[in-house]
């Protein structure tokens, strides 16, 4: 199989030898890092942890053909997935797990409790929306992680260690930080982007900028970001990128409402400013008009906290 839209990144992560391994190749490795994405629009992650005996994936993609592309990357390194690592309940992050139990059966899929709901309950309703978007890319089932783990557990997979963090409703209801003490590699999932607009359709741009300060208290130690969406990056720098990109988006917004544009009008002006701003920015996800309804859910709860009502902020 050619893959023609793959970009296939790894890095080798080198620590200090303690232990004599079996294969002289691992000596002064305990692990390496690497992620399957694709050019154009809808670009998404899927990230890995190869150890010397297997394989940890974290999300696995948007639509089938992306997945089965994940797939044959990580074939590639001749050994077998032990687990799947979900990183939030959006489902361009998870639409290929059933592809991979196919491939790897009796696969075990890690989610949190939050997570785990929203994929049981089609929460927010995207299934459909998936269906209808990419018909002939649909799962054949979305598949409910089996298993689910508490806020702050410590996992360990195949002997690397992978701490978990909840970082409550942001980007999504919750999305769930993996991190790699012994080395600093965090994965965010989409609260941190690369040269990637946001997504605040679900108004709670507020609460994203408070979860990337958490972010910097919580991983003070972190050194590379391995984002949702776009290229791995240090992490200090790619949180700030981040801030400062929602910043931006909601001064925009927020001029926009103080100039009386409603509805069409503003969304198309923001969405302008905001393609002129970051004019080599991708879009994430799958939704062809993804920047216009980031800009709605910005207006939606700006508008909100002015006039006092509930927000997806308060709910």
């Amino acid at each position: 199989m050619t893959l023609t839209r793959r970009q296939f990144s790894t890095s080798l992560i080198a620590l200090a030898a303690t232990l004599p391994m079996a294969n002289s190749a691992w000596a002064s490795v305990s692990y390496k890092t690497g992620h399957y994405t694709y050019e154009g629009h809808g670009s998404v992650n899927t990230h890995w942890i190869e150890t010397p005996n297997s394989v940890i994936v974290i999300d696995v993609q948007r639509d089938t053909t992306h997945a089965a592309e994940a797939i044959e990357a990580i074939r590639a390194l001749g050994k077998p997935v032990s687990a799947i690592l979900i990183t939030h309940g959006h489902p361009d992050h998870y639409v290929g797990v059933h592809q991979f139990q196919q491939v790897w059966p009796g696969l075990k899929v890690y989610a949190s409790p939050e997570t785990t709901r929203v994929i049981e309950t089609d929460h927010y309703g995207y299934h459909e929306v998936v269906r209808q978007l990419t018909p002939d890319e649909a799962p054949e089932v979305f598949v409910v992680p089996d298993q689910v783990f508490a806020d702050g557990a410590t996992l360990q997979i195949d002997g690397v260690t992978i701490e978990t963090h909840e970082m409550g409703p942001a980007e999504a209801t919750s999305t769930t930080a993996f991190y790699l003490p012994e080395t600093g590699d965090l994965y965010p999932g989409d609260l941190i982007l690369n040269d990637m607009h946001g997504f605040f359709y679900e108004e709670r741009s507020g609460l994203v900028l408070d979860a990337l300060n958490r972010l910097r208290v919580l991983f003070p130690d972190a050194v590379t970001a391995h984002p949702g969406h776009g290229s791995p990056g240090p992490f200090r720098p790619l949180v700030d990128k981040q801030e400062d990109y929602t910043e931006t988006a909601r001064t925009l917004v927020a001029s926009a409402l103080a100039t009386g544009l409603v509805e069409g009008d503003l969304v198309s002006r923001v969405t302008t400013q905001l393609n002129a701003t970051y004019p080599s920015y991708g879009i994430p996800g799958g939704q062809p008009n993804m920047v216009e309804l980031s800009v709605m859910g910005l207006a939606n709860e700006l508008s909100a906290l002015r006039d006092g009502s509930p927000t997806n902020l308060e709910q």
